[in-house]
């Protein structure tokens, strides 16, 4: 399998190349790559989570956003959100399904996320889970959502980020409840 080629930018977004995604994930490549995170809540106020697979080189074990993944080189970041979705979780999505949040530059990770939010109503064990990068996906009330999001079992982000996340999921339930 051959290694995935990435877009790459300059810190305000102007597409300058592409590189392979090895070269992207330098501790200082000069550039910044394109990953697409979604989100997904549905109409009981609850946000899935995924525990990522133990075969994870990053963070096995712990608890992240339920699908989340790069953009390949010459696909947008709406059309990479809804392969990883589809690779990661079997979630079928129209581009109509996703809700485009914000842009999150994580500079110590040279990263423009591309941040999505989707209403969802399956049940968890209806998705379909890549083995290899998910071990399991549950559903969190929005309580236990932020307790788990704040603690050590979750991949580490940027507190900024995290607050982000908490801000425009409260938004986004309190409009649809």
């Amino acid at each position: 399998m051959s290694e995935e080629i990435l877009d790459i930018f300059t810190r305000d977004g102007k597409l300058i190349g592409a590189k392979p995604r090895s070269e992207c994930h330098v501790k200082n490549p000069g550039f910044y790559h394109r990953p697409s995170w979604i989100w997904i809540y549905n109409s009981n106020g609850e946000i899935l989570v995924q525990k990522r697979a133990m075969a994870k080189k990053n963070w096995p074990g712990y608890y992240d956003m339920p699908a989340a993944g790069h953009v390949e080189s010459g696909e947008s970041p709406l059309e990479g959100a809804i392969r990883e979705a589809k690779e990661e979780i079997g979630l079928d999505l129209r581009p109509e399904d996703l809700t485009f949040a914000f842009e999150y530059i994580y500079d110590s990770s040279w990263e423009l996320g591309q941040v999505y939010f989707v209403k969802c109503d399956k049940k968890a064990e209806e998705f379909k889970l890549q083995e290899k990068e998910v071990e399991l996906v549950k559903w969190l009330s929005f309580d236990d959502f932020k307790k788990l999001l704040y603690s050590d079992a979750w991949v580490p982000y940027a507190a900024d980020y995290k607050a982000l996340i908490v801000k425009e999921l409260k938004k986004i339930l309190t409009n649809e409840l």
